[in-house]
């Protein structure tokens, strides 16, 4: 649950885990397409057996566009971490136009989007690519069940 405080007169967000941070902020439609050899799904080499989507799990710290500490905003430094009830935030921003705070003891924790399978590249490699509207997971097995009904129709 996102909790709302006030830093210098200005209302910052304090996100409790990655995932929450990253269904409200992050988007990985920039991210290179990848090349992925899908032979080994299939014996027979049908491209009916080749899934759809596949699952790819994403630590925000190192994506590029993901920054940790120090920011200014309308002219006003932030503290890089926060202490609310006995537990550590850390400022983060992934491009947004908010002053951002997330738990440090879940920084390291990734989140999984899915990637749709595009054009084939050579026999056995399909691209594979990150959608516009991506849809972010907390766990691997919420993304795995929706890689599975996909995959499934």
């Amino acid at each position: 649950m996102t909790t709302h405080i006030e830093i210098n007169g200005i209302v910052v967000q304090v996100y409790e885990s990655v995932y929450e941070y990253a269904s409200r902020n992050a988007n990985f439609s920039n991210y290179a397409d990848e090349n992925v050899d899908v032979s080994h799904f299939s014996d027979k080499g049908t491209e009916s057996k080749f899934p759809k989507v596949l699952i790819r799990p994403v630590l925000l710290y190192k994506d590029l566009n993901f920054s940790v500490g120090k920011q200014l905003f309308d002219g006003i430094e932030f503290p890089e971490t926060i202490e609310i009830e006995g537990s550590e935030y850390t400022l983060v921003n992934f491009g947004e136009h908010e002053i951002s705070y997330l738990k440090a003891d879940d920084m390291d924790n990734p989140v999984y989007t899915l990637i749709y399978r595009g054009a084939q590249v050579t026999d056995g490699m399909y691209l594979y690519c990150y959608p516009v509207d991506t849809e972010i997971f907390e766990t691997e097995e919420a993304a795995q069940a929706k890689a599975n009904e996909l995959n499934n129709t």
